[in-house]
């Protein structure tokens, strides 16, 4: 499937929407060539990625509700509210063990991105920097690092943070690696347009050392809306094919109730079923 790029929006907890889609699409063996995520939209995908079908739903089923996942004393003690050496290093090395091999190994330009708090840009890393176990766990933590309870992440002397700050959908991360048609996730329904931001004197003083945080943060909703008339615009052209939740998505970024996270996660595989005929005669186009 060259010339596709499969896109993938990010928005915390209900990144387990997309891993119900992904899931499906490892069950019928539909692979893309190119793949482009930010946040959990990196972090999710990459077991697509290592073609581990339900890791994802067997992580939030066991453990998101684990006192070692996250939590306000983590917050105090180390700067950010999920607990990273459990939440994404315990679980990778060895309570839910991640394909890192199959992950490196992969056939799929899977890029992920990460916003830079110094340039104020979303830099991508993809498979010449997956260079070891370590390096692919750092980038997609520093990925999916949530503004206000989350320290920055270090790479090569640079910070980063969440990479949807920027680029919440990373559309046009695919067009520029030349893409010319588009499979994009989303993770909110078609009624949903961004607010702006409440608290931006608060935002400015709370990311006082990294301005270009605050900027893009302010300017957020901006992004993300404009690149929901792209994505609309690409579709009527034919162009783009989006698969997003036929219903609302009630559920926070740090959900805990785990029948939400069953329910999004089911409804993530029935979407991608009724999608999945149209999508193949799409992709033969």
């Amino acid at each position: 499937m060259k010339g596709i790029g499969l896109v993938l929006e990010g928005g915390g907890l209900r990144g387990i929407y997309t891993a119900g889609v992904l899931d499906f699409f490892l069950e019928k063996n539909l692979e893309f060539n190119y793949a482009v995520g930010v946040s959990a939209g990196a972090i999710y995908p990459a077991s697509y990625v290592s073609k581990q079908k339900k890791r994802n739903f067997y992580t939030q089923m066991k453990y998101l509700n684990d006192k070692r996942y996250m939590g306000v004393k983590y917050l105090l003690t180390t700067g950010s509210y999920i607990n990273i050496d459990f939440t994404y290093k315990k679980m990778a090395y060895e309570l839910v063990p991640f394909d890192f091999e199959a992950f490196m190994n992969s056939k799929i330009d899977f890029k992920v991105g990460a916003f830079n708090c110094r340039t104020g840009k979303t830099d991508y890393f993809s498979r010449e920097d997956f260079l070891s176990k370590e390096k692919v766990l750092e980038i997609l933590i520093a990925s999916g690092s949530l503004p206000y309870i989350s320290k920055e992440v270090f790479i090569e002397d640079e910070p980063y943070l969440d990479g949807g700050i920027a680029s919440p959908i990373p559309i046009k991360k695919s067009i520029e690696d030349g893409n010319s048609k588009h499979v994009v996730i989303l993770t909110q329904d078609s009624s949903y347009k961004k607010s702006p931001l409440r608290y931006r004197g608060m935002t400015k003083l709370f990311y006082k050392k990294y301005p270009k945080v605050a900027s893009a943060l302010i300017n957020r909703h901006k992004v993300y809306n404009d690149s929901i008339k792209i994505l609309e615009e690409l579709e009527k052209s034919g162009n783009a094919y989006l698969i997003r939740p036929e219903e609302k998505i009630n559920v926070a970024r740090l959900e805990t109730d785990l029948d939400k996270i069953k329910k999004i996660y089911k409804l993530g595989i029935r979407d991608a079923e009724r999608h999945y005929e149209n999508l193949l005669r799409w992709i033969k186009k």
